[in-house]
């Protein structure tokens, strides 16, 4: 079900399509399921768990290059694992996001969470570097929507190689934030101007 989801879209699929592709009738597939929402919502949670697992495991390194390079590299194989798939929720969510409350709150929730991910893991650097002034939240923000950018261009048909030199520019730069005594201006906060 995830799979034909993941190739379609909600929108593309019909119950009896999702049916088909479980191997069952449209009463059972309800019965155990539910609706073609919680069908979505399901594969998005399953989905979810896997990337959450893979790349949380991918990312804890102590050198940062190191970690980052791994997690983009983990999220590179599961986008292109079968061909041209991308990422299961940004490939097949925002096209609902508008119409659909339910894609729209998986959609929030997959990049807050890989944010998230990458603001733990940036946190860390932070205190380990003494890097005062860097906007970590926004450093993270900024590696998720590159992230996001790989999965699009991975579902466009970018081979893994092209997606590998795509986040290793991102992950040059932000290494050369956290490792150097002048920071990137794009990625520190902005002081406050004395008032006279």
């Amino acid at each position: 079900m995830q799979r034909r989801l993941w190739t379609t879209g909600l929108s593309g699929v019909s119950v009896d399509g999702i049916a088909r592709a479980a191997g069952l009738n449209r009463p059972s597939l309800a019965a155990a399921f539910g609706d073609k929402n919680a069908i979505y919502a399901q594969a998005a949670a399953r989905y979810t768990r896997m990337m959450d697992e893979r790349l949380s495991r991918a990312i804890d390194d102590t050198d940062l290059r190191v970690a980052l390079r791994r997690a983009f590299d983990a999220a590179i194989d599961i986008y292109t694992a079968q061909g041209a798939d991308g990422c299961f929720v940004i490939c097949t969510a925002p096209a609902e996001a508008l119409s659909n409350p339910a894609c729209k709150k998986i959609l929030d929730q997959s990049l807050n969470a890989i944010d998230a991910l990458f603001q733990r893991r940036l946190a860390k650097e932070a205190k380990r570097a003494s890097a005062e002034g860097i906007d970590v939240p926004m450093v993270a923000a900024q590696l998720g929507a590159t992230l996001q950018s790989i999965a699009l261009r991975a579902r466009a048909g970018w081979k893994r190689k092209r997606l590998q030199r795509l986040s290793a520019g991102a992950i040059a730069h932000v290494v050369a934030v956290f490792g150097s005594e002048s920071k990137v201006r794009s990625f520190t906060r902005p002081t406050r101007r004395a008032s006279h």
